[in-house]
């Protein structure tokens, strides 16, 4: 074999192998490609439909979020948020509608106007009307809600100059023109400020003592600077200190029912009992 025809041989062969690697590598390309694209195409329609649910989820809370907040607003806004009826509790000598007017809160008004104002309108009632110690407010139903108030009780009245007081037991006095009743305040024309004490003294009493006194008379003296006497209504006169008639009255029950006849206790020092007539007052 000659020279040359090995040469052309061996073109030959080579020729033939680099076509046979360059088959093969176009085939496992195409595979790899094959292989790449087959599962995208397949998760493309998945991801569409994934991202379309996600967004419509968004969309839905949105709608729902500001479709609530719209309702709620509307609700504020009509009829169906005012109040169709108040009840009032824990009065005894006020009236129901003195108490809506002073607290401001009656049928017609719109329920959350009230509710988160309902601290400003219960301070505001104390001064409005004093004879309301406390006051409290609260929603009982959509259309309902309830007044609760502490009375501050009137222990009677007193003249201060040529204007009517009504006394009442925090030692407020709110002019009134009512007649006396109760408990009649006497002698304290300028000596308001001993009035307003006397009057605390007395709204520590409980009911049945304090409606047993028929008057108070501001009757101060040189060796007893702070006396006041209490006149009873069961014939008996108390002798007694401003400052201190709040606690000494309560051992007057037990005192008036071991006296024989009427006459005068003491509760300015002690704490005793002497019959009309048998020891100068």
């Amino acid at each position: 074999m000659t020279r040359d025809h090995y040469v052309s041989e061996h073109q030959r062969y080579a020729k033939r192998l680099a076509e046979l690697e360059e088959r093969s590598r176009q085939a496992h390309e195409k595979a790899q490609q094959k292989q790449v694209k087959r599962p995208i195409g397949k998760k493309l329609p998945r991801l569409r439909h994934h991202h379309y649910r996600k967004n419509g989820e968004r969309v839905f809370k949105l709608v729902m979020l500001f479709g609530l907040i719209l309702l709620l607003m509307l609700y504020i806004i009509s009829p169906l948020s005012k109040l169709h009826s108040v009840d009032v509790a824990g009065n005894k000598e006020l009236s129901t509608e003195s108490i809506e007017r002073a607290v401001k809160v009656y049928p017609g008004r719109f329920i959350w106007g009230v509710y988160f104002n309902r601290q400003r309108l219960c301070k505001e009632a104390r001064v409005t009307q004093p004879r309301i110690a406390s006051a409290k407010i609260k929603i009982t139903g959509p259309q309902s809600m309830k007044i609760t108030v502490k009375e501050n009780p009137l222990v009677g009245t007193a003249k201060l100059g040529n204007q009517e007081y009504a006394v009442l037991g925090d030692g407020h006095l709110q002019k009134t023109t009512m007649k006396s009743t109760g408990i009649d305040y006497r002698q304290f024309s300028g000596h308001r400020a001993d009035l307003e004490l006397v009057a605390r003294q007395i709204g520590k009493l409980k009911p049945a003592i304090r409606a047993g006194i028929s008057a108070v008379v501001y009757q101060p003296t040189k060796q007893m600077p702070d006396r006041i006497i209490l006149y009873m209504r069961d014939g008996n006169t108390v002798l007694a200190n401003k400052e201190t008639v709040g606690e000494k009255m309560a051992y007057y029950p037990g005192i008036a029912a071991n006296m024989k006849k009427n006459g005068v206790v003491d509760l300015q020092v002690g704490a005793f009992s002497y019959d009309y007539g048998s020891k100068d007052k």
